[in-house]
């Protein structure tokens, strides 16, 4: 039988920014069903093309009350994005989003977790991330299906998950 016990109530933003933002808010929970025991109560998901709405809600997160939690946010978890040399872009949207994200938690290194997009992806595989994307009614069903940037932003809770969080 599933068990899912919140602990604490914590509640995080998941994000992977750039010209689109996908972004997933979540609780850390235990999940008896999850290899590891852990797992993510998936409050509400999306993807956002305007760069000043994307940051708009980070800010209402934080220093509002979510209707879920009764809190604000506790932290955030996002994919970092460095210029390289030889790319014809350097995507100023991500390397904004990630220093206003930065600002709202005050860099402080236990609420703001920035991961490289490999990292996920390599561990974010879709075995583990299968169960926060069907079965579940919204928000809780993440990307509806698709590979779109809310997914991407649920690997990286995923990674954050499974090696930076446990229960109390």
């Amino acid at each position: 039988m599933r068990q899912v016990v919140a602990r604490g109530d914590g509640l995080w933003l998941a994000v992977d920014p750039g010209g689109e933002t996908g972004w997933v808010l979540f609780r850390p929970v235990v999940d008896t069903e999850q290899l590891t025991g852990v797992g993510i109560d998936v409050i509400e998901w999306g993807e956002e093309r305007s760069q000043l709405a994307f940051c708009n809600r980070v800010w209402s997160l934080a220093t509002q009350q979510h209707p879920t939690t009764k809190r604000g946010l506790d932290g955030i978890v996002i994919e970092g994005w460095w210029p390289r040399e030889g790319a014809a872009t350097w995507q100023p949207e991500a390397v904004e989003i990630i220093g206003f994200c930065r600002w709202v938690m005050a860099d402080d290194p236990a609420r703001f977790f920035v991961q490289q997009v490999s990292h996920a992806n390599s561990f974010g595989t879709p075995a583990k991330i299968g169960s926060y994307r069907r079965d579940r009614e919204p928000p809780n069903n993440v990307g509806k299906g698709g590979n779109g940037h809310a997914v991407k932003a649920l690997q990286h809770a995923i990674l954050w998950l499974n090696t930076r969080w446990s229960p109390e």
